[in-house]
């Protein structure tokens, strides 16, 4: 069924894939890797398939990395690496909608093990539940442990498949809070993580972007962040309008930090279509 056709169904109708990766570091940008995965594909309340491993990233795991998941270099010298495993994951994730808390990070990561193995970006549509649980919950820490606190589910433990279980749980608390915004498919739940209920118009972009959107392309951009105190330039590849309380914001891939990122449209100061 093509991602059209999918967007038209009920959540209940089509197989998701819940999953987490732990990793070496931060970010596919410093050359870090996936260390471990778990992934657990469910169709309705019917449990499809489970995996979970230890990966071997062939480098070392970064001292802040090893803090939080405990996953030492030596933990993981006899482990499969990715490409080892790849094709299973492959199998596993197939046609499903993929669910993680924090998606574009996961997502970065995986999509990066698959692109070292020549393969193209996953066409899988992602649910982020750290997105749905800031708009849906008033929390003061959107994290999955601190959520999984408040809720009174299982506590994560930053390994993967433990993480994977308690994002499922948070799921099916988040779940029923959208029938009453009539939010029912999910091209609906798309459109509201992007901050658009039913029947609310699509932002209006700028004509580059709407051109780069509708036509696949790249964009030169010079941008304006906090984290610089100078604007930089970015090439970038759009993915989709969102509407926040801030503002208008395009997602984007960005080519300098190797990584999907939102640019708030006001603070794009030069736009260059390639």
């Amino acid at each position: 069924m093509s991602n059209t056709a999918l967007q038209g169904q009920p959540l209940e109708a089509l197989p998701l894939t819940f999953f987490d990766v732990e990793t070496t570091g931060l970010g596919p940008v410093h050359e870090h890797r996936i260390c471990e995965i778990a992934l657990l594909r469910i169709r309705g309340d019917q449990m499809e398939s489970s995996f979970a491993t230890l990966v071997n990233p062939h480098r070392a795991v970064d001292a802040g990395a090893f803090a939080v998941n405990k996953i030492s270099t030596t933990m993981l010298e006899r482990a499969p690496s990715f490409a080892a495993i790849a094709e299973q994951v492959a199998d596993i994730i197939r046609d499903s909608v993929l669910i993680a808390h924090n998606a574009p990070f996961d997502m970065a990561f995986l999509n990066h093990e698959f692109a070292l193995l020549g393969h193209p970006p996953l066409p899988n549509i992602s649910i982020d539940t750290l997105v749905l649980s800031r708009q849906l919950l008033s929390c003061p820490s959107h994290s999955l442990r601190a959520l999984a606190s408040d809720l009174g589910l299982a506590i994560p433990t930053h390994r993967a498949m433990s993480d994977v279980i308690v994002l499922r749980s948070l799921f099916e608390r988040l779940a029923p809070m959208l029938a009453p915004l009539g939010i029912t498919n999910l091209g609906e739940i798309l459109r509201y993580q992007r901050g658009l209920l039913p029947g609310e118009p699509e932002p209006d972009p700028p004509p580059l972007v709407a051109q780069a959107l509708r036509e696949n392309r790249l964009l030169r951009i010079i941008y304006r962040s906090r984290s610089t105190p100078h604007p930089t330039e970015r090439v970038v590849q759009p993915l989709e309008i969102s509407q926040m309380r801030g503002g208008i914001y395009v997602r984007a891939y960005c080519h300098l930090r190797k990584d999907v990122r939102l640019f708030a449209l006001n603070k794009i100061e030069e736009m260059e279509l390639l």
